[in-house]
């Protein structure tokens, strides 16, 4: 099997993705799914997302619902709200319109590990800060009981959280701790004007794979039926990346085609470097066949020759030996035959009768091919005896210039 190297190239690039996109993609059941990043989106039905708790609360009768829009004028109807694991936290205007929210009488959940303070015109920190709440990065605490009876903690005997996460009260004051341990609150709750706010360090305890450990799930319907009474559940899913204007993106993302068009894109990058990629020293491109001088003259007396034309061949020789002679001895064109034979003659020291010969070659240079070849080698010889002479003659129309 034959190719160039580029080709070769782009080949084992094409093979190196399909490769990993087997590999990243194959042999893996929704259940195991292990993901890039912690995605606990209600449409992420694998591990760490939350479509199960979705599904689950939808099958118990609860008007549950997405909410994709940023975190403000929530419908009459809505009475709690779930903000699970934010992958882009909300703003402040969002905030305070929240805070507002909760004091009207609405319940929030807040269920977010992010940790760090605010950094001045470019991030507000963490959105717990918000609310009295410092989150600190601490040791993987062990299984967690109720810190003191509550109708949150009704039936759940505990939970086991995964997170590194802890919360620390501080000013205002009026958190409660409903599960902690020595290192800060992993689950706190406030009462905020007329409504309430529940805060969760650890997201993952309402994920897919862990909804049913412990009494993750118990704790989830405590607090929907605390406070969703008649009115609806809105999970938030803005800041997960959804909204009403990419509903189409979102339904790429849940099939094949970005797998497909990465792919893509990979293979015509690997094609343009294999394309533009020089294995060696750049050649010239290549010019048109010349023929030898030698191939020339014996193309041409071949040529004479079939054609019988040796007088003509002759006369040919004669007139280009009449020409290199009177420019050697600067003679005109037009100069005497008889006066340049004896010019040539006292120059090149022959005899007159043999130059003139040459310049007028007679019926019998050209009757046979012998006389033909004769012919020319008698030219030829004194063209050499005059070649010194155009040298020196050249030379001194140099100087004098």
């Amino acid at each position: 099997m034959r190719g160039s190297r580029a080709e070769w190239i782009v080949l084992a690039a094409l093979l190196a993705v399909m490769v990993l996109a087997s590999v990243l993609t194959g042999g893996r059941g929704p259940a195991e799914e292990r993901e890039g990043f912690f995605d606990p989106s209600t449409y992420n039905a694998a591990g760490s997302g939350t479509k199960g708790l979705y599904v689950w609360l939808e099958e118990l009768g609860v008007r549950v619902r997405r909410w994709e829009q940023p975190l403000d004028g929530f419908p009459e109807e809505a009475t709690l709200v779930w903000v699970i694991g934010p992958r882009r936290p909300p703003d402040a205007y969002e905030l305070e319109s929240l805070e507002r929210w909760v004091r009207s009488g609405g319940a929030l959940v807040l269920a977010d590990a992010t940790v760090g303070g605010p950094v001045p015109d470019v991030w507000a920190g963490a959105p717990i800060l918000k609310f009295g709440l410092r989150p600190r990065p601490a040791r993987l605490p062990g299984p967690l009981r109720p810190a003191f009876p509550s109708v949150y903690a009704a039936g759940v005997e505990s939970i086991e959280p995964r997170g590194r996460v802890r919360f620390h009260r501080q000013a205002p004051a009026g958190w409660a701790p409903l599960f902690a341990d020595a290192e800060g609150d992993v689950v706190a709750i406030r009462r905020l004007g007329r409504g309430t706010l529940i805060a969760i360090a650890d997201p993952g305890l309402f994920s897919n794979a862990r909804l049913e450990a412990a009494g993750h799930a118990r704790l989830a319907l405590n607090i929907v039926r605390a406070h969703a009474g008649k009115g609806a559940v809105l999970v938030d899913e803005f800041h997960h990346g959804h909204g009403d204007h990419d509903a189409f993106s979102r339904y790429l993302r849940q099939t094949s085609a970005p797998w497909m068009l990465a792919q893509g894109a990979l293979a015509v990058l690997a094609f343009f470097v294999a394309r533009g990629t020089r294995f060696g020293p750049p050649a010239p491109p290549p010019g048109p066949e010349r023929a030898s001088s030698l191939e020339y003259v014996g193309a041409l007396g071949d040529l004479y020759r079939r054609a019988g034309a040796r007088r003509l061949a002759a006369e040919a020789l004669a007139r280009s030996f009449r020409r290199r002679l009177a420019e050697a001895l600067g003679a005109g064109p037009g100069e005497e035959s008889g006066r340049l034979a004896a010019r040539a003659a006292h120059r090149l020291g022959v005899k007159e009768a043999l130059v003139a010969a040459r310049l007028a070659p007679g019926e019998g240079a050209g009757a046979s091919d012998e006389t033909l070849l004769k012919y020319a080698q008698s030219v030829h010889r004194l063209e050499r005896r005059l070649r010194p002479h155009r040298s020196a003659r050249s030379g001194s129309a140099g100087s004098g210039n």
